[in-house]
C-alpha cells in the first residue's frame, strides 16, 4: 500500500517528496506521478511471487494497487475515474454490444474528459485525475468496439485482421473490467492496451512460465532506458528550455539559430514522455502483459514482449520525415486512432477527410486550449506535403542516384536537421497551449512552417512538378528475368 503509506506521510507533515522535489527543480505532483510509474515494478515482481499462483486473487491485486497509486496522485478526485467504468458496465448489459453501446461509450466518455479539461486546465503541465482520465476514455472506446466486433463476429460477419485480434465474444465482468482499468503499470500514463489482451493475461494464455528469463532480462533493459532518458529529459531542459524562448534575448539571436534552438529543446521535451513510456513498459513487461506472439530469428523461434511498446526508439532517433515520428512515438494510442477512429471513417470515401478528422479527435482527446489543435494542424499539412513530395520526386532517376552515392550523408543530415526543427516548430503551441504565448514563438521565427507548408498544393507543388518534369528524367525500372 505505497500510495497510502505515502499520503500518510504527508498528512503527518513527514513526506520527503516536497523536499526532494525542490532539490532536484520538479514540482511535487510530478515526483508523486514519477514515483508511482516506478513503484509498478516491483509490483510485479510481488505479483509473480505472492499473488499469480491464486488465479482468484489477480484482478483484486490490480485493482487494490491501482486504486491506491490514483488515491496516492489524486485524492478523492480519483472517483472520476470510476463513473465511466460504471457506466459502460451498465450501458453493454442494457443496450448490448452494438452500435448504440458504441455511439453512447464514445459520446459519454469524450464528452466526460472534455468537461473535465474545462474544470481543471489551467495554462502550465497539469497532473490532474484528466491525465489518467485520457488513457481511460481510449480503453474504454475501444472496449465498446471490441464488443461490436465480437458480435459481429458471431453473426458471421467478415472482420480485418487486427479487429479479430481484439474482438470479444463475451463482455466482462465487473471485477474484470476493474482490474483492466486500475492495471497498475499502465493506469496513469498508458500505455493503453486491449481487454483482449487483458483477459488473456490473467487467463494464462502467455508463456509466462517458459520464458521467464528472457522477458526478465528485456524488461530490465527497458527499465534501464527509462532512467537514461529521464537523465537525458532532466539535463536537456536545463539547457534548453521554453522560458528562454519566451524572453527578449532570444529575439537577439540569429534567426537560423532559433530555429534549431526550438527544435532541440522539443526533442529533449519529448524525451519526458518517453522515458515514463519505458519506465511503464518495463513493468509491464514484467508483470507479463506485454507478449505479443513469436517470431522466427536465425537462432530459431522466438517470443515477442513487445505487446506494450509505445516508443520505437531506433526509428525516432533517426527520423528523416515526419512520418517516422508518427509511426514510432505514442505508438499505441496512434494505433488506437488508425483502428478505430480513421478506418471507422472509411465512409467518408476520403483520406484526407478521415485523416483531419482524426486528428481533429486527437486534437479533442488532449484539450481545449487553442495550442493542442495548431500542433495537430502542423501535422497534417506537414504529412500531406511531405507524402505529395516524395510522391513526386521518388520517380526521378536523380533522387535514387542520390541515396545511392557518397551525396546520401549530406542528404540524410539535411533532412535530421529538418525534422528536428519543425519538430520545435510544430510541438510550441502544444507546450504553451495558450494562443498569445505560442503565437510569439511563432513570430520570433519568422512564421517558417507556415510559409513551407501551406502553400504547398498551390504554390509549390506545381513548381516542383515542372521542375522535375523538365530536368530530371524518370527513374528506370530494373528489367525482369
Amino acid at each position: 500500500m505505497f500510495g497510502f503509506f505515502m499520503s500518510l506521510l504527508g498528512w503527518v507533515g513527514l513526506s520527503p517528496v516536497p523536499f526532494a522535489a525542490s532539490l532536484i527543480g520538479t514540482t511535487e505532483p510530478a515526483l508523486k506521478l514519477l514515483l508511482s510509474i516506478l513503484i509498478a515494478y516491483p509490483l510485479a515482481i510481488l505479483y509473480h511471487k505472492h499473488v499469480r499462483g491464486y488465479k482468484e486473487y489477480r484482478n483484486l491485486y490490480f485493482i487494490v494497487t491501482g486504486v491506491d497509486l490514483a488515491f496516492y496522485n489524486f485524492g478523492l478526485s480519483m472517483f472520476h475515474n470510476t463513473v465511466p467504468v460504471v457506466v459502460i458496465y451498465f450501458s453493454t448489459k442494457l443496450l448490448g454490444p452494438g452500435k448504440s453501446n458504441v455511439i453512447l461509450s464514445f459520446v459519454f466518455n469524450l464528452s466526460y474528459l472534455l468537461v473535465g479539461y474545462v474544470m481543471t486546465e489551467s495554462e502550465d503541465y497539469d497532473i490532474t485525475w484528466t491525465m489518467p482520465h485520457c488513457v481511460l476514455t481510449l480503453k474504454l472506446i475501444a472496449l465498446s468496439f471490441d464488443l461490436w466486433d465480437g458480435k459481429k463476429m458471431l453473426k458471421g460477419e467478415e472482420l480485418s485482421a487486427n479487429n479479430k485480434k481484439t474482438a470479444l465474444t463475451e463482455p466482462p465482468t465487473f471485477l474484470e473490467l476493474i482490474g483492466f482499468v486500475y492495471f497498475p503499470s499502465c493506469f496513469l500514463v498508458g500505455p493503453i492496451f486491449s481487454f483482449r489482451r487483458y483477459i488473456d493475461f490473467v487467463s494464462d494464455k502467455f508463456p509466462l512460465d517458459t520464458e521467464s528469463k528472457y522477458y526478465e532480462n528485456y524488461a530490465i533493459k527497458r527499465l534501464v532506458q527509462g532512467v537514461a532518458y529521464l537523465v537525458a529529459f532532466q539535463i536537456g531542459v536545463s539547457v534548453f528550455n521554453m522560458k528562454y524562448m519566451m524572453s527578449d534575448e532570444f529575439w537577439e539571436t540569429s534567426i537560423f539559430y532559433r530555429h534549431l534552438y526550438c527544435g532541440l529543446w522539443a526533442h529533449f521535451a519529448l524525451y519526458k514522455y518517453i522515458s515514463c513510456w519505458l519506465l511503464t513498459e518495463a513493468s509491464s513487461i514484467r508483470f507479463g502483459l506485454s507478449y505479443n506472439g513469436t517470431e522466427k530469428t536465425d537462432e530459431g523461434e522466438i517470443s515477442k514482449w513487445d505487446g506494450c511498446n509505445n516508443i520505437r526508439l531506433m526509428t525516432f532517433e533517426s527520423a528523416t520525415k515526419f512520418q517516422h515520428y508518427i509511426d514510432s512515438f505514442n505508438c499505441n494510442t496512434n494505433h488506437f486512432a488508425a483502428e478505430y477512429i480513421y478506418k471507422r471513417l472509411k465512409f467518408l470515401g476520403n483520406r484526407n477527410l478521415s485523416q483531419f478528422f482524426t486528428l481533429l479527435f486527437l486534437a479533442l482527446w488532449h484539450g481545449t486550449r487553442s495550442g493542442y489543435y495548431m500542433t495537430f494542424f502542423n501535422e497534417f499539412i506537414i504529412i500531406f506535403m511531405e507524402k505529395e513530395l516524395e510522391y513526386i520526386i521518388s520517380k526521378t532517376d536523380i533522387y535514387h542516384k542520390l541515396w545511392q552515392s557518397p551525396a546520401k550523408y549530406l542528404m540524410y543530415f539535411f533532412l535530421k536537421m529538418y525534422t528536428i526543427v519543425f519538430m520545435g516548430w510544430s510541438l510550441a503551441p502544444f507546450d504553451l497551449k495558450v494562443f498569445s504565448k505560442w503565437w510569439s514563438v511563432y513570430y520570433s521565427l519568422y512564421f517558417s512552417g507556415f510559409l513551407i507548408f501551406l502553400p504547398w498544393a498551390f504554390i509549390y507543388k506545381p513548381l516542383v512538378k515542372n521542375v522535375v518534369r523538365s530536368f530530371c528524367p524518370p527513374a528506370v525500372k530494373p528489367k525482369e528475368n
